[in-house]
């Protein structure tokens, strides 16, 4: 009789905890689940048009020009937007802001009557130093104290490849070099630059490399209709464009393995930017998924540089035109040209 009494009671035990295992696996059906991913979507930063934006030093803000030439900090989240006051730029209509890697000085861009002028900010004495016309394309080194430039003598005759303090004293000439309309692009690593005419001339466009202390010119890039050149912060690296057709593609060098690899990446270098080891590149695209002669305007897509996988990071719905792509805190920034003001892409 004993037996059958704990032979019943065991069973009832057994049935209850099933009840209460059906019971909780009900609940937690029935409870909302985490989605899988989480949707990317565009955020704006700032109701300003924005000129040249750059990241801080310590990645925590963005700062940037207005069209008017003021300048503004805002922190990466949109908040503590603040204005850091400066002399007037008078001379002629603003264009852009050249940025070195390090220090507090720039060098603003405006254009004028009588050409593209180009003025130092010396941060220490507040104030705007006018650099001479003779001054062509000017890039910092990476010291942020010098500036590597092509000089175009006042009758037109001579050009020579230059370094210089970024007030133009203390200029020391390079080379002489054949054209004036050479763009010049300094390596992070220094001791050396990239050198491409920025007017094409026939669709056979060389790029070449300097050295500034020997001053030893080479070809790097021997043919194709190349237009724009740009430097991964290694130093032993640099992408660059090429006119295919007619679009624009681009493609990465390494000095290393004296190879290039064309990246099927239909876009201008004013849209492609990396991290700041050089690792991955970002690139806004035409939407692949816009209909046959129709623009969905950009998307945005990540390529690992080792590997050359490449993925699509964000397609949005909305039609965005982007160029100058910055990158902090794990958060990709643009300006949208439809509207010339600053967006970021977040969760």
């Amino acid at each position: 009789m004993n037996k059958k009494i704990l032979i019943i009671l065991g069973l009832i035990i057994l049935l209850s905890f099933g009840a209460g295992a059906v019971l909780l696996m009900g609940k937690k059906k029935n409870q909302p689940q985490p989605s899988a991913e989480t949707k990317l979507q565009i955020s704006k930063l700032s109701d300003d048009q924005v000129v040249s934006p750059v990241v801080s030093y310590d990645g925590n803000a963005i700062w940037y020009f207005t069209e008017d030439a003021r300048l503004f900090r805002v922190n990466t989240d949109g908040s503590g937007l603040s204005e850091f006051p400066l002399p007037e730029l008078t001379a002629g209509d603003f264009r852009n802001v050249i940025w070195p890697a390090t220090g507090n000085d720039f060098i603003a861009v405006t254009s004028t009557n009588t050409g593209e002028l180009k003025s130092y900010y010396d941060n220490l004495n507040q104030r705007y130093v006018a650099l001479p016309l003779n001054i062509q394309s000017l890039d910092w080194l990476p010291d942020g104290r010098r500036a590597a430039y092509i000089w175009k003598s006042g009758d037109n005759a001579t050009q020579q490849l230059v370094i210089a303090d970024a007030d133009g004293t203390g200029f020391r000439i390079i080379k002489d070099v054949f054209w004036p309309d050479l763009t010049v692009k300094a390596s992070p690593a220094g001791g050396e630059v990239l050198l491409i005419r920025s007017q094409l001339k026939e669709d056979n466009n060389k790029i070449y490399k300097a050295n500034l202390t020997t001053g030893q010119f080479e070809t790097v890039i021997g043919d194709g209709e190349n237009t724009a050149i740009m430097w991964l912060p290694d130093g032993k690296k640099f992408l660059f464009s090429q006119n295919s057709g007619s679009a624009s593609k681009v493609l990465l060098y390494n000095f290393e393995t004296r190879t290039q690899t064309d990246l099927n990446l239909a876009t201008t270098l004013d849209k492609v930017m990396t991290d700041k080891d050089g690792r991955y590149l970002y690139a806004a695209v035409a939407n692949k998924n816009s209909p046959a002669g129709v623009s969905k305007g950009d998307e945005f897509v990540k390529i690992d540089l080792l590997s050359f996988h490449q993925e699509t990071y964000f397609s949005p719905e909305e039609d965005i035109r982007a160029r100058n792509l910055l990158q902090a805190a794990g958060t990709l920034y643009f300006v949208n040209t439809r509207d010339g003001k600053l967006y970021y892409i977040s969760k």
